[in-house]
C-alpha cells in the first residue's frame, strides 16, 4: 500500500446490512485508500461488526457507550495520527446508506488530486423528494455560514468529506462531540486558510431519511448553539445600547456622544459574556480586551457613519441606528470569531 493515500473513516451507530455492502464495494478499490477504520459508537448489537470480513487494511474500533458522531470521528482520527501518520488525510462516510460506494470513490479520487483542500461530497437540494427538514436545515446553515463567517459551500452538513492531514490535530482537540462537530470543522478549516472544494454526489433519502439518527430540534440547537448564544448576547447588548443611546441623545442631541457612551457600557457587557460564555476564554485577558476594544472602536465608527448617512437621507437616528446595528452585528460576529477569540478552546 502507498502510505500517501487517505484512510476511510466510517462512524457507525446501530448500522445494518448497508454497512457491509459499502465495505465490500470499497474493498474493490484498494488502490485508492490506505485503510478503512470503522468506529462502533456504542451500538446495541455487535453482530454487524463481527460479520464484516476480516482484512489486513480493515480496523474496527469501539466505544462502550454512544458518545456521538463527532466523538466517533475523533477516535478514528487519533488512530490515524498514531498508526498512519503519513496518510494524506481521511475520507469520512456515513454508515446508513446515504453515501453510495461510487460517490465515496468519487471523493477519494478528487481528494487524491488536491489533498490540501477540504473536500465535500455535496448533495443537490434542488432535486425533488428532498425531506423538508433536510432542505430547511441545510439552507439555514448555508446562509448562516455565508453571512456570518464568509464560508460558501453548497452542503454544510454532508458527512462525506475529504479532510487534509493538517486539519486532524485541530479536529481532535475541538470539544464538539455530536453533529455540531462537522460544522465546527468548516470553521477550523476556514481558520487554517484551507480551500473548500466540492463534488456533487447522489442524494439518497430512503423512507424520508428514517434511518438517520439526527433529531431536528435537539441536534439543530446543539449545532448552532454558539451562534444562537452570540445572538442572545447581541440582543441583550443591543437593548442596553439602544436604551442608553436614546436617553443620551434625547438629553444632548449629540449622535456621536450618545453612540460612544452607550457602546462603552454595552461593550463591557458584550465582551464579558462573549469571552466567558460564547467563544470561551482566549489565551490572555489583556490580549482579548485590546483586540475587542480596537474592534469596538472600529464598529462604533461604522455605526456612526451608517446612522449619520441614514440621517442625511431623512431617516431619524431612532430608526437609523437599529438598521445600522444589523450590519454591525454580522460584522461583529465574524470578526470576534476570527480575530478576537480566534485562539479560544470553543
Amino acid at each position: 500500500m502507498n502510505p500517501s493515500l487517505p484512510v476511510i473513516v466510517i462512524p457507525a451507530f446501530n448500522p445494518d446490512q448497508r454497512l457491509l455492502n459499502v465495505v465490500a464495494d470499497l474493498q474493490n478499490h484498494r488502490e485508492l485508500f490506505e485503510a478503512i477504520v470503522i468506529v462502533n459508537d456504542g451500538s446495541e448489537s455487535t453482530e454487524i461488526f463481527t460479520a464484516i470480513p476480516p482484512a489486513e487494511n480493515l480496523h474496527v474500533l469501539s466505544h462502550d457507550d454512544n458518545c456521538g458522531k463527532g466523538a466517533a470521528l475523533k477516535t478514528a482520527f487519533r488512530w490515524v495520527r498514531t498508526h498512519k501518520q503519513s496518510a494524506q488525510g481521511v475520507v469520512t462516510a456515513d454508515a446508513d446508506g446515504q453515501h453510495l460506494p461510487e460517490d465515496i470513490v468519487k471523493v477519494l479520487q478528487a481528494f487524491k488530486q488536491q489533498p490540501q483542500a477540504l473536500w465535500l461530497g455535496s448533495r443537490n437540494f434542488k432535486e425533488k423528494g428532498i425531506p423538508f427538514r433536510s432542505r430547511l436545515g441545510n439552507t439555514f446553515a448555508r446562509y448562516t455560514f455565508q453571512l456570518g463567517l464568509r464560508i460558501k459551500v453548497p452542503d454544510t452538513q454532508t458527512g462525506l468529506r475529504g479532510i487534509p492531514n493538517t486539519l486532524l490535530d485541530d479536529l481532535i482537540n475541538t470539544p464538539s462531540n455530536h453533529y455540531e462537530f462537522e460544522l465546527d470543522m468548516l470553521i477550523l478549516a476556514k481558520r487554517q486558510g484551507l480551500q473548500f472544494c466540492s463534488t456533487e454526489i447522489t442524494t439518497v433519502y430512503e423512507q424520508d431519511n428514517a434511518s438517520s439518527h439526527f433529531k431536528p430540534l435537539q441536534d439543530s440547537i446543539i449545532i448552532y448553539k454558539n451562534f444562537l448564544k452570540f445572538s442572545g448576547v447581541g440582543i441583550a447588548s443591543a437593548g442596553i445600547d439602544y436604551g442608553l443611546f436614546a436617553l443620551i441623545y434625547g438629553l444632548t442631541g449629540e449622535i456621536l456622544v450618545a453612540i460612544a457612551a452607550a457602546r462603552l457600557v454595552s461593550g463591557v457587557f458584550n465582551f464579558t459574556l462573549n469571552r466567558q460564555w460564547v467563544f470561551g476564554r482566549g489565551s490572555s485577558l489583556t490580549r482579548d480586551a485590546t483586540k475587542y476594544t480596537l474592534l469596538a472602536v472600529t464598529l462604533v465608527g461604522l455605526n456612526y457613519v451608517f446612522t449619520k448617512g441614514l440621517l442625511w437621507v431623512g431617516v431619524t437616528p431612532f430608526i437609523g441606528k437599529p438598521l445600522a446595528e444589523v450590519i454591525v452585528f454580522l460584522l461583529s460576529y465574524r470578526f470576534q470569531k476570527k480575530l478576537v477569540f480566534g485562539n479560544s478552546t470553543h
